[in-house]
């Protein structure tokens, strides 16, 4: 091959490979999640500086823009509240962003599409169980029940802020479940919640339930029989059918739980005292 036209060919390759690396695609940048009723701010960057153009933002596959602004810098952002972000779509709807820019007769490609998701919210729960003690494999019936005017397609428990299981709305579990992933011990106080989800197309679930106190009592753990005592708030106090609950382990040892309102020593054996809000 003549060297000429050697030297030409490859120059030509170094410089269409050059210009592969070079792309006139901005980005979407946005957070994950927001609440209705939220504000959210979403960010168009662009990879050089179209000052004076057009920044347009789409929902969707639309090819119409929703909010359009000009360029001021290599990004623009967008400012919007939960309503004008969803547009005719409904609360707990997972919104689809891209965005290009326009200057005078050019238009970019769009960006790759970026994703929020608008969680909505329904009145609380009420939570029920049917015991307040329970030894790590029996179980303990938990019932949540949504307001007379809400339907629910599952509902979730949860301990604290951590979910510990989902679906029916009426379900047995048992210590161990409660527990999950926590330290095991002789006397485990379990802060149980729920909520519920009214429609399994959307991301809509309940604010949280009431909160009922429930102990897991492992006496498999003490090598004598020991007498514990508990102390909750007022409200849980009365909540409780029994105050005094006790439990006989494989080795005849046995743990005896009594719940009282009043202040606890910190170096009486096996004692919980509930944090007075």
């Amino acid at each position: 091959m003549n060297l000429i036209l050697l030297f030409a060919l490859v120059l030509c390759c170094r410089m269409t490979a050059a210009r592969s690396y070079w792309s006139d695609k901005p980005s979407v940048i946005a957070t994950d999640e927001i609440n209705d009723g939220d504000r959210v701010q979403v960010s168009c960057t662009l990879p050089v500086d179209y000052r004076g153009g057009q920044c347009r933002l789409y929902r969707g596959n639309s090819k119409t823009p929703f909010k359009v602004m000009i360029a001021t810098d290599y990004i623009c952002i967008f400012h919007m509240s939960s309503e004008e972000l969803l547009g005719n779509l409904p609360v707990g709807s997972l919104v689809r962003l891209c965005c290009d820019y326009k200057l005078q007769e050019y238009t970019s490609v769009k960006s790759d599409h970026s994703v929020i998701v608008v969680w909505g919210s329904r009145p609380s729960p009420a939570l029920s169980v049917s015991h307040r003690f329970v030894s790590p494999d029996d179980s303990v019936e938990v019932t949540c029940t949504p307001p007379m005017d809400q339907h629910a397609y599952k509902c979730s428990f949860l301990r604290g802020q951590f979910y510990i299981k989902e679906g029916s709305c009426n379900m047995n579990l048992t210590g161990r479940q409660l527990g999950l992933w926590e330290k095991p011990a002789l006397l485990l106080p379990i802060d149980l919640g729920c909520t519920y989800s009214p429609r399994h197309d959307l991301y809509i679930t309940s604010k949280s339930s009431n909160r009922h106190m429930v102990f897991v009592v492992d006496v498999q753990r003490v090598s004598s029989s020991v007498d514990c005592k508990v102390s909750v708030r007022k409200d849980q106090l009365e909540a409780f059918k029994d105050t005094n609950w006790t439990s006989v382990g494989e080795n005849g040892n046995s743990a005896t739980i009594t719940v009282t309102n009043s202040t606890l020593a910190l170096n009486e054996t096996c004692s919980y005292v509930e944090r007075q809000n």
